[in-house]
């Protein structure tokens, strides 16, 4: 057994894993596929150690092919500063053969996907989205289902992605004139990919593989993987991805009642998988968790890519007509005690492309001013250094409420005292969709853990008068409504600077781009860089007394 493999078996396969245990060629189907690797291109395995035991796979077995599941092009800075093009270089590197577009493959744009699927040298596949609109497809090169004949069986690989995109992506990517475009079977997908299904079967394959971006929990209801294989009959197996939990095997009955094997890969390479189809039909599924020998031509290229990388960050990204701080005018920083007009232009940008009724930032998350004019990204990186990932959560007013008063819980009616900042807390909060009062006359009630996490308000309440923003009118919160809120997801998912209000809130998308993204994209694309009318003061949306 090769030492630099760890694999885990579905239910008792034989392990037909490793490679270089003999020297004959073998014949079985071998398919190695990934998901949800997320720019991940150096983390856990890594492309590079990939790329070393794709090398040995083809070594020894001649039907090989290498697939992915979606969301790859984006996740870290190689992704955004290139729009996917260098994460696509080092797959095209790979050999991968088939593509299953995600959801965020579409955070750039559909010229930028276009571009991306034009250059991906193997297929992209959907089958599921279609165009609507008068001008032009942008996914005109995307496939619905892929055929390979390796010999004694043809193969059909049909992709699926998750109808949710149209919400989990930047909606404006979707849209001509703001009308939405493309359509994402969300009211037939099962039929449709049925449809795809029987295709594959009347152009002669012997097999037919689901590679999906649905993911499995209930989560992702409606449109489970699990969903799918009890909604269609006709394929042998569904290799999905977008839970981002790892899945060596698991078995549920098709339309039909034949158990369909279904695996997911887990998130940034943690492991990828192997499926194997043998002549006598047998079919194998596992995963690969560790694997450690690297690949010397993968890592020159990275090692190009990532010098690309420090040469991009001192391209201009956008420009802007008006300079924001997190200081006053006397140097004093005021983002974690009062309003500010870089908060309320960042909190704008995450609810624009969290397509939210809020938006909330921590104040502490700004960590340096907005210089006018040409904008690099190592600009917009020293306001936004942490990259932080954007998520959108269904949360009730009361959460709201609560969140405010947590982030309020320092305020006082004066910021500064003597040169020096006064009830600085780096939880306070800088909205979009918001306009509410802090009575500073009013002792927090705020209860915390001794770790500084929320507990509860336990009195009278300081922060009052809070209104919402809907059809550009503020209305009063309704405590018992829910909201689309959109962050960070270091305060909505994790809970970060002990608001942990949110945790438990319904998940609408946890990756929309990250915070960086964002900014540019609103920056440049939204304000195109005319920011002095709206910016040039506060919205007033914090009224402290």
């Amino acid at each position: 057994m090769n030492r630099y493999i760890k694999t885990i078996i579905c239910l008792g396969l034989s392990l037909t894993f490793l490679s270089g245990c003999n020297n004959e060629i073998g014949e079985d189907i071998v398919l190695v596929y990934t998901s949800d690797v997320h720019c991940g291109i150096d983390d856990n395995i890594g492309y590079s150690s990939l790329a070393s035991y794709v090398k040995q796979e083809k070594k020894v077995n001649k039907n090989f092919t290498l697939i992915d599941a979606g969301d790859a092009i984006q996740g870290a800075l190689i992704g955004s500063l290139s729009k996917g093009k260098y994460i696509i270089e080092i797959m095209n590197e790979l050999g991968y053969d088939i593509f299953t577009l995600g959801n965020h493959e579409f955070d750039y744009g559909m010229d930028a996907l276009s571009e991306v699927v034009s250059s991906f040298n193997g297929d992209v596949l959907s089958c599921n989205i279609s165009y609507t609109g008068k001008k032009e497809n942008k996914l005109k090169e995307v496939k619905p289902y892929s055929i390979i004949d390796y010999g004694f069986a043809k193969v059909g690989y049909v992709g699926v992605t998750t109808p949710t995109t149209l919400v989990t992506s930047n909606p404006a990517s979707f849209k001509e004139d703001n009308v939405v475009v493309y359509d994402f079977s969300e009211n037939d997908l099962f039929e449709k990919v049925q449809q795809n299904i029987d295709e594959c079967k009347k152009l002669g394959c012997k097999y037919v593989v689901l590679v999906t971006h649905l993911g499995y929990t209930d989560t992702y209801k409606p449109y489970t993987s699990i969903d799918l294989i009890s909604n269609t009959s006709g394929a042998i197996a569904v290799l999905d991805g977008h839970s981002h939990q790892v899945v060596s095997c698991n078995y549920y009955p098709n339309k039909d009642g034949v158990q369909i094997p279904l695996c997911t890969p887990g998130y940034k390479m943690n492991v990828f998988s192997k499926m194997t189809i043998t002549k006598s039909g047998d079919v194998q599924l596992g995963l690969i968790s560790k694997y450690d020998p690297k690949d010397s031509d993968m890592d020159k290229l990275i090692e190009g890519i990532n010098k690309k990388i420090d040469d991009d960050t001192k391209k201009v990204v956008a420009t802007s007509d008006l300079a924001l701080s997190i200081y006053d005018e006397s140097g004093i920083r005021i983002a974690r005690n009062r309003e500010i007009g870089l908060g309320d232009l960042c909190a704008d940008a995450i609810r624009d492309v969290g397509d939210s009724d809020i938006a909330v930032l921590n104040g502490g998350g700004l960590r340096d001013n907005l210089k006018d004019g040409d904008l690099t990204f190592g600009d917009i990186k020293k306001v936004f250094p942490f990259n932080n990932t954007l998520c959108t959560v269904r949360a009730s007013g009361q959460n709201i409420l609560d969140y405010l008063e947590f982030a309020a819980r320092k305020t006082e009616e004066e910021y500064c005292k003597d040169g020096k900042a006064l009830g600085e807390n780096g939880a306070f909060a800088q909205v979009s969709g918001l306009k509410y009062t802090i009575d500073t006359s009013i002792p927090s009630s705020v209860v915390t853990t001794s770790e500084g996490n929320f507990v509860e308000v336990s009195g009278e309440r300081r922060v009052k008068d809070v209104f919402v923003l809907e059809n550009d009118n503020y209305v009063p919160i309704d405590s018992s409504k829910i909201y689309r809120v959109s962050s960070l997801n270091f305060i909505l998912i994790n809970g970060g600077d002990g608001a942990n209000m949110f945790m438990n809130c319904e998940v609408l998308n946890p990756n929309i781009m990250m915070d960086s993204e964002a900014l540019i994209y609103y920056i440049a694309s939204v304000m195109q860089g005319k920011l002095k009318d709206t910016y040039g003061s506060t919205g007033e949306r914090i009224k402290i007394i």
